[in-house]
């Protein structure tokens, strides 16, 4: 059985942490269907993009907001490996990656 390694990442927006995965190696750019570079995960990679994450908020018994959700700052991804990061994938992740862990995590793999 394969152990997997996950790690949370929070980086301040999503091109950001896009061009942070990209420099990392761990996403790859690939020409799509159009001849436009599409980024898709490394091998080996799983990539799982949350986003925005938001907290709270109070609906009524019909659905309506009382009080609108709230954003957590930055663009999540959550991310999955056979192996641990490298030190120059980490260097390039360099802010983003999410310590502690999150005791209960938004979103896991099943």
């Amino acid at each position: 059985m394969t152990s997997y390694h996950d790690y949370y990442l929070r980086g301040p927006d999503r091109d950001a942490t896009r061009a942070a995965l990209l420099a990392a190696s761990l996403t790859v750019e690939m020409p799509g269907e159009d001849g436009q570079p599409q980024r898709m995960p490394a091998d080996g990679v799983n990539l799982s993009t949350i986003g925005t994450i938001y907290e709270g908020g109070d609906w009524g018994p019909d659905g309506e907001v009382i009080a609108a959700p709230t954003a957590v700052p930055g663009w999540h991804v959550n991310l999955r490996l056979a192996r641990p990061l490298t030190e120059a994938e980490q260097t390039a992740l360099a802010g983003m990656l999410v310590e502690p862990v999150p005791g209960t995590p938004y979103r896991v793999w099943a």
